[in-house]
Parts: structure tokens; C-alpha cells; sequence
């Protein structure tokens, strides 16, 4: 009776704790919307891959053709941005972006951050999508 009882405690504390684990790792959506008039928006989606990293994909939709366009994570909001870069991500091609970046999803959660598009690498002042990461 002590070793079943034992055994379904066991039990009940790993659920619990697997239960707590996916809760946390749980994906952060970032909606993108249009600046400077670009018609560009999508999503960008945040995943803890585990090892102090976050992988940032990125979906986006009226992107010109044939137009690579630098996307960075930058301090502040869309609003009031840091002009600095914080996080690099990989320039956008066709609408797409992935890119694992060595910052805790957390991290980025508890501090403001925005996602932003550059127009082109030429016309990095002009930004044509925005985010603002949601805090935690």
C-alpha cells in the first residue's frame, strides 16, 4: 500500500512539474504592423529553445519582391525605439525570417523590446514594420 501510494505521489509530482515547464515554455506572438506606409504586417513568433536562446520567426506579408530587408530587436517600444540594435535577426527574404539569438525569452519579456523591419539595407533609417515584444 506504502510502495502504490508512494508511486502515484511520484507520479503526481512529475505531472506537476512537466505541467509547469510547458506553461512557461508556452510561445510568445508579436503582431507586426505596417510604418512609413509599407503596407508590410505578419507575426513574428518567440520560442524558448532552451540554453539561454530564443528563436525568432518571422512571417510578413506585401514585402517588395527581391528586396532584402534588415530586421532587427531593439530596446524600447515602437513608439519611442532605440535606434541601436539590441539583437541582429536574419535579413528578411520573401516575407521570412529565423534566426536563434543567445537571450532568454524572459529576458525579453521583462525588459521592453521591439521587433523592426528596415526598408532596404541602403534606407535603414526608414523602418517599415514594428512589433512591441509583450511583457511577462
Amino acid at each position: 500500500m506504502h510502495r502504490t501510494l508512494g508511486l502515484v505521489l511520484g507520479l503526481v509530482a512529475m505531472v506537476v512539474f512537466v505541467a509547469g515547464t510547458l506553461a512557461e515554455a508556452q510561445d510568445v506572438n508579436v503582431k507586426l504592423g505596417p510604418q512609413s506606409n509599407s503596407g508590410e504586417s505578419g507575426t513574428a513568433t518567440l520560442s524558448d529553445v532552451g540554453g539561454n536562446k530564443t528563436k525568432v520567426v518571422i512571417s510578413l506579408t506585401g514585402q517588395p519582391a527581391n528586396v532584402p530587408q534588415p530586421v532587427h530587436i531593439h530596446k524600447g517600444t515602437c513608439a519611442q525605439l532605440d535606434p541601436a540594435p539590441a539583437y541582429g535577426l536574419t535579413t528578411l527574404a520573401d516575407g521570412k525570417s529565423e534566426t536563434v539569438i543567445d537571450q532568454p525569452l524572459s529576458s525579453l519579456q521583462r525588459e521592453r523590446f521591439a521587433i523592426n523591419g528596415h526598408k532596404s539595407a541602403q534606407d535603414a533609417k526608414t523602418y517599415v514594420f514594428c512589433g512591441d515584444i509583450p511583457p511577462k
